[in-house]
């Protein structure tokens, strides 16, 4: 029997794919481990969205490269974003690497490992969208809606990469999200490149709205969280039900990126500062509604003004979490052409301030919360999430070692902040059943 180390990086959406890659090797008799040194087999899973996750796939890539040559690894397969990205070039870079495989690929991968030659596989312009069975090993589960993008904002290779929005049909998403409740999962998070887009390409209309209103129906389901959400393609059906269905927990992703409108423009982001300003006052009117958002820094032509503006808007609307990207030039995207582009030390001038700023919200917001009472998912005997915290982003509440069930809903009073956790006591040890 085979021992097979997976290697995951990148975003949710690439971790459904590695948990279905799981289960194919599985079920195929290989041994999944997590130690390097005793693995015959590696697989790496790529990003290539920026030039920092490439990097971090290079340095990746080089260690199991060192492994091979001192053979401690028979073989190595690349999988996922980079082989969409990069294509053939990679069969010269890399002529350490056994096995190429594009994101279309995945359910080849047990078969392709048997291959005695160097292998390479990629579909342009396809993504896999069907279901398939997957390993999870946690008491949440992705449940990826959509792939692929259709938005072409102009600094992004998503729809290079991933090719055209591809819905799910609702039925099909039903029966997953039914299958893993029925496993145990207490919380299912709808990924996309763009969930508000969902069901443009087979409905004819964005249809998350309707996709939610079956979900929330299903027997046992605690929390249903939606992230990546276009500030573009929110509408008022979609907004009440999110205020008003129970299962919906009450926090959304909604990465902005800028709202100068100048910056929007050359972004190719199809609103204004305005309209960011509508939707926000129509998101603050929902009780308890927590708010992540991510935006851009440093892109071609953004002015001090322009920055100075997103300085103000972050002020003023206060979101609880926000990350940032330091515009990185990415080729073959509209936006590596642009005069205008900006020096990196201003670049990371601009991020170092942004995010001073943020940290005092996002600090103040976890200080307003000390002696609250609030819900749990115990995630391990000392740690879990309450609703305002999306797994491996925002943080967790910290507890000591309680005779608590992994999976179990628990209430705690929170006692203090650490850093970007919270140190809690438990109450009561069990709440759902």
């Amino acid at each position: 029997m085979k021992k097979v180390s997976l290697i995951f990086l990148g975003c949710p959406k690439n971790q459904v794919d590695c948990e279905k890659i799981l289960y194919s090797l599985l079920k195929n008799n290989y041994q999944i481990t997590n130690n390097l040194e005793e693995s015959e087999i590696a697989i790496l899973t790529t990003c290539a969205f920026i030039k920092k996750g490439i990097k971090e796939c290079e340095n990746w890539l080089k260690r199991l490269i060192r492994l091979k040559e001192k053979d401690k690894l028979e073989k190595i397969i690349l999988f996922g974003c980079l082989i969409e990205r990069e294509g053939e070039r990679l069969l010269e870079k890399y002529p350490e690497v056994d096995y190429f495989v594009g994101l279309s690929g995945l359910a080849k991968i047990p078969q392709i490992i048997k291959e005695n030659k160097r292998f390479y596989w990629q579909e342009k312009k396809t993504v896999l969208i069907k279901t398939l069975p997957r390993i999870i090993t946690q008491p949440f589960a992705y449940l990826k809606i959509a792939d692929g993008c259709q938005n072409f904002c102009s600094y992004c290779l998503i729809p290079k990469i991933r090719g055209n929005y591809q819905s799910r049909k609702i039925e099909e998403i039903v029966k997953e999200a039914t299958e893993l409740v029925s496993l145990g999962i207490k919380e299912i998070i709808l990924v996309a490149q763009d969930t508000t887009l969902y069901g443009i390409d087979i409905y004819q209309k964005p249809s998350l709205s309707q996709l939610l209103k079956e979900l929330v129906k299903i027997d046992n389901l605690k929390w249903l969280r939606i992230l990546y959400t276009h500030p573009a393609h929110y509408d008022d059906e979609l907004l009440a039900i999110i205020k008003n269905e129970e299962k919906i927990v009450k926090y959304l992703d909604i990465p902005i990126q800028h709202v100068s409108n100048k910056i929007l423009k050359l972004m190719n982001r199809p609103y204004t500062q305005k309209d960011l300003i509508k939707l926000l006052k129509k998101l603050r009117k929902i009780p308890q509604l927590v708010l992540r958002t991510t935006v851009m820094v440093g892109f071609p032509f953004e002015e001090e003004r322009d920055f100075s503006e997103l300085l103000s808007f972050i002020k003023d609307w206060q979101f609880e979490y926000l990350g940032c990207f330091i515009y990185s030039r990415e080729e073959d995207t509209p936006a590596n052409e642009l005069a205008g582009q900006i020096k990196e030390e201003i670049k990371r001038a601009r991020y170092h301030r942004l995010m001073r700023i943020q940290q005092k919200i996002t600090f103040s917001f976890l200080d307003s919360l000390k002696n609250k009472k609030t819900a749990i998912l115990v995630e391990k005997k000392n740690s879990g999430r309450a609703y305002f915290q999306t797994p491996e982003i925002d943080g967790n509440i910290l507890f000591k070692k309680a005779t608590v069930n992994i999976g179990d809903f628990s209430l705690c009073q929170i006692r203090e902040r650490r850093g970007y956790n919270l140190l809690a006591k438990i109450i009561d040890k069990k709440i759902v059943d």
